[in-house]
């Protein structure tokens, strides 16, 4: 490959990765209509090491519940037949093209130059594979609800495929989410046993790319895809992409400075502007899906009452808790509708920090100081009490936990902080049985809307995210009504929807907020958007690199059952 059409490439693969909302990268060094050489222009090779606190989770995009992971698996690893341009429209990836012939019928025809790590060639019996998977609840795929309006999918021929929808507003809406997966190393395995699959932890995937090793708890790593087609980008620049789990943010910044990592990712606040003005560092502030919540178990008295919820959510200052712990980078919450969103009602003010109202509403529900000891008890004289649950090894997390319980004590409330591990903790709290008094987790929110039904809809009670057991017949009513309405209809429901999450706090939303990141600046094009951190990753590249020799990375042994 030529330089010109090295620079064509990357000039398309800049102008579908960067969001309107940062700042432009520009063409870049060395991409005249001769070749330069600039010593800045972007050079294949080198190794990028990213670090996050916690492990990937599962590397399979049906049974992945983790944000990051997620992210990577769709932008790293695998393909999704579509994925979203800046705009949050609709870009090809897998999907060469696409066509909707009326309202019930969606044609997908697919790339014929994509191939699993393994060589065999990506198809439609795989998208067909994926979407059946998907759909089938022995699965429990985290988005399996947004495909409810999806039919039933006919293989045509190798790269095309047909399937038969409901009508609905926006039908495309599931696919970005999804990674397609390879239908030879994974129908054999029943959809109950997904999670179990010895692949999750040996992807064999079609990304830019592929997989070479893992040590659980430690890191990842992933070579470069040499076959990734032109007509995708091509190779990527970087040689090596490693995840790193280092759980301490302190410790993170630490292995940013002396070069251990070129990126940290959930970086504390207090920390972000100091990194921001060390030299040879850059502060990267994404504009995210996510907001963080305490959810309260609506199986559990007394957090079935939604007066109780009510003052407990106005007992907390939330304001000082986004200051102290995330440096003013963020807006108070209303609800699980991000300020991004067209559903969105900023008319709809946040609770405010209301002590006495908190008390009030808490006498009204029998909680009061019966015995002057300045805790509250119920009617037959029990404390007022429970267990908010945190990820253990997570420094945020704790430390929020820990301003909760000084809040609460002081209307006197005791809070108990039960840390587990993220496996146990995520298992408690989607369990059936919902193991949990209150947990504090974050959430990233859904392009579209449909994932509320999931979380808050009463159908939804033995689903694995309906964490709160929250039932209100007016809510389900909305969830079931506004996703088949056009927007200008919709408004009006969601905006009630708003109000009432609000009113009764079946979560209570702290705070939306951005992603804290902080990037070493021999890394270059690095600027994530409102999609993920890693949608450019094909485009990064190291000063200085050098490429390593055909032949001289590991490989291995990448069977999926």
């Amino acid at each position: 490959m030529n330089q010109k059409d090295s620079c064509r490439r990357r000039r398309l693969g800049r102008a579908t990765g960067v969001g309107t909302i940062l700042l432009a990268l520009g063409l870049g060094a060395g991409c005249a209509e001769e070749p330069s050489t600039h010593a800045d222009a972007p050079a294949f090779g080198g190794t990028m090491v990213v670090a996050g606190a916690i492990d990937l989770d599962f590397a399979n995009s049906l049974v992945s519940r983790e944000a990051y992971t997620q992210d990577l698996l769709l932008n790293v690893l695998f393909l999704p037949l579509l994925r979203h341009d800046p705009a949050l429209g609709y870009e090809p990836r897998l999907a060469r093209s696409w066509e909707l012939i009326g309202d019930t019928v969606v044609v997908f025809h697919l790339r014929d130059d994509v191939k699993w790590h393994d060589g065999v060639p990506t198809t439609a019996y795989d998208v067909a594979f994926t979407f059946e998977r998907a759909r089938d609840p022995a699965t429990a795929f985290v988005n399996s609800r947004e495909f409810r309006h999806w039919l039933r999918a006919e293989v045509v021929d190798s790269f095309t495929i047909r399937f038969a929808i409901e009508p609905h507003p926006d039908p495309l809406a599931p696919w970005p989410q999804l990674a397609i997966m390879p239908r030879h190393l994974l129908d054999t395995i029943p959809p109950e046993r997904l999670r179990q699959a010895a692949f999750n932890r040996r992807p064999v995937g079609n990304g830019p790319f592929r997989f070479v090793s893992t040590v659980a708890n430690d890191r990842w790593i992933f070579a470069a895809n040499d076959s990734f087609p032109e007509g995708l980008g091509g190779r990527p620049y970087l040689d090596r992409f490693v995840w790193r789990v280092i759980p301490e943010s302190a410790a993170r910044r630490t292995e940013l400075l002396t070069g251990g990592v070129d990126m940290a990712l959930g970086v504390a606040a207090r920390e972000l502007v100091t990194l921001a003005e060390t030299p040879g560092v850059r502060a990267v502030i994404r504009p995210s899906r996510k907001y963080q919540a305490l959810v309260w178990n609506g199986r559990r008295k007394p957090f079935d009452d939604p007066k109780v919820r009510r003052a407990l959510a106005l007992a907390l200052d939330r304001q000082e808790l986004l200051d102290a712990l995330r440096g003013g980078y963020g807006q108070l919450g209303t609800g699980p509708i991000i300020p991004a969103h067209w559903a969105f009602d900023s008319t709809v003010a946040p609770l405010p920090y209301d002590t006495a109202a908190a008390r009030a509403l808490l006498a009204e529900a029998g909680f009061e100081d019966r015995n002057g000891d300045g805790r509250l008890e119920d009617p037959a004289g029990k404390s007022f009490e429970f267990e908010l649950s945190v990820p253990a090894g997570n420094e945020y997390s704790r430390n929020v936990a820990e301003v909760v319980q000084a809040q609460l004590s002081r209307i006197g409330v005791q809070v108990k902080i039960q840390l587990l591990e993220f496996g146990v903790l995520t298992e408690r709290i989607t369990s059936r049985e919902r193991r949990f008094d209150a947990v504090f987790l974050g959430w990233e929110s859904g392009i579209r809307l449909d994932h509320l039904v999931g979380l808050f809809h009463s159908s939804a009670l033995d689903g694995q995210f309906q964490f709160a057991s929250y039932r209100n017949p007016v809510i389900d009513s909305i969830l079931d009504t506004a996703g088949r309405l056009d927007r200008a209809e919709a408004l009006p429901l969601w905006r009630r929807f708003q109000e009432i999450f609000v009113e009764e706090q079946p979560w209570t939303i702290f705070y939306y907020v951005p992603d804290l990141a902080a990037v070493s600046e021999t890394v270059q094009g690095v600027e994530p958007d409102i999609r993920g951190y890693f949608v450019g990753a094909p485009e990064w590249w190291k000063k200085g690199a050098s490429r390593t020799p055909a032949g001289d990375t590991a490989t291995a042994d990448n069977r999926g059952s």
